[in-house]
């Protein structure tokens, strides 16, 4: 039984390549036909550019060690680096059937999303990405100037590829609010509106010398703790963010936001005084979660929301603001 199904799997394969080597050996002198969709030299890519038929475009430009999206954020490494190994490795699966050629056609021409690939600073290939195969293996896509699209994969993996050639412009950005080395860092400063006792300022003098101030800038009243104050400082290096709030909301979110009470506020002045900061706020209990006695917590015990610099709202995580969100006495000796 086995041995027969093999024989099958060989006869089924062997037809399918003598129809496509017929199929295009009778189209070959009218259709143009390209199928090199890889660059291997990805290290030379300086420039991605990505549009959709919604009029979305994203711009990816690498500069000195970190990349740009549309030349006003920083770009997610992570994102990054996927797009560019997929650029590296694809490879043609199989061309579009005929069956199939007019549908593929008119669906990119649709929904595709343009592709334009630079080498130091030269246009070196563009394409269009389109949707998957019933299978979900594999992605649509064609060459600029070729008439036939083919069916494009990267060995090893099984999903479609659209996904990664995203033109929403959140995704691209890095999610991050504090991004320092500790040497760049010159105050930290936790501000608790209903609690001013317990707000502070952690200041790094020098690599040697650490300060301790009260929210007004006065010094504190007891001996602290100058590890515990390096500590904090060394942490406030890296503040990472869940997500970010959709463009449609931001304006009602950030509006309804400051209309309540600030949980707290926490910035951080670097060495040439250029400051950062973040407000955050509860977020109501949305998914109903129970205490211990079965009663609604009055808030989301997962979550915040943050604004970032005044301007833009966030998601942020507890178990991320809790290393932070210290009290003064915390650097008592």
């Amino acid at each position: 039984m086995k041995k027969t199904n093999i024989i099958l799997l060989i006869i089924v394969v062997l037809v399918g390549l003598i129809s496509l080597i017929v199929y295009y050996s009778q189209n070959k002198d009218t259709a143009r036909v390209y199928r090199d969709f890889a660059i291997e030299d990805t290290a030379s890519i300086n420039k991605i550019f990505l549009a959709d038929k919604q009029g979305k475009t994203i711009t990816l430009e690498r500069k000195d060690g970190y990349w740009m999206v549309n030349n006003k954020y920083k770009a997610r490494r992570d994102l990054i680096d996927i797009l560019l190994t997929t650029i590296k490795n694809l490879e043609v699966t199989m061309p579009v059937p005929e069956s199939k050629l007019d549908f593929v056609l008119r669906s990119i021409a649709a929904y595709g999303i343009k592709t334009e690939i630079y080498q130091n600073n030269k246009l070196v290939k563009t394409y269009y990405v389109g949707g998957a195969p019933e299978n979900n293996i594999g992605t649509y896509m064609i060459l600029e100037g070729s008439e036939v699209p083919f069916v494009v994969s990267i060995p090893g993996f099984s999903g479609f590829l659209t996904i990664r050639y995203n033109t929403e412009i959140n995704e691209w950005r890095e999610k991050i609010i504090f991004n320092y080395k500790i040497e760049d860092i010159y105050q930290v400063k936790i501000h608790y509106p209903d609690q001013p006792e317990n707000s502070f300022i952690a200041v790094r003098n020098s690599a040697t010398n650490y300060d301790l101030l009260n929210y007004d800038g006065s010094p504190v009243n007891f001996k602290f703790d100058t590890l515990k104050v390096k500590d904090y400082i060394s942490r406030a290096k890296f503040f990472g963010f869940e997500a970010f709030i959709l463009d449609s909301l931001q304006q009602f979110k950030r509006d309804s936001l400051l209309s309540q009470q600030m949980v707290f506020e926490m910035s951080v002045l670097d060495v040439n005084k250029n400051k950062k900061s973040f407000k955050a706020y509860y977020r109501q209990n949305i998914d109903k979660l129970l205490d211990d006695k079965g009663e609604l917590y009055p808030y989301d015990i997962d979550r915040m929301y943050a604004i970032v610099d005044d301007k833009e709202v966030v998601l942020i995580q507890f178990y991320v603001v809790d290393q932070y969100t210290v009290k003064k006495d915390y650097f008592k000796k």
